[in-house]
């Protein structure tokens, strides 16, 4: 069974949903990023508490990546590649 092909309308409303999912998406990895700076500090102050900065290295690195998705997804959709 095939697909039919989305209408302009359809297509315009995906588009909108997925650009306000990135949008979200974006902020949620700075928050991720901010969080994990924050624990990496935690564990550095509190005598060196190695897990909890481990914790924080990944929590930023995941949140520094979720941006730079983000940012990749946003700048396809504005030049149109597939």
């Amino acid at each position: 069974m095939t697909r039919s092909k989305p209408t302009p309308e359809q297509m315009a409303k995906k588009v909108a949903h997925f650009r306000r999912v990135i949008k979200y998406r974006s902020y949620f990895g700075w928050m991720f990023a901010i969080v994990g700076g924050t624990l990496f500090g935690v564990g550095v102050q509190n005598n060196k508490m190695p897990l909890i900065m481990i914790n924080g290295a990944l929590f930023f690195g995941y949140g520094l990546f979720i941006v730079w998705q983000t940012k990749r997804a946003r700048d396809k959709l504005d030049h149109g590649e597939p």
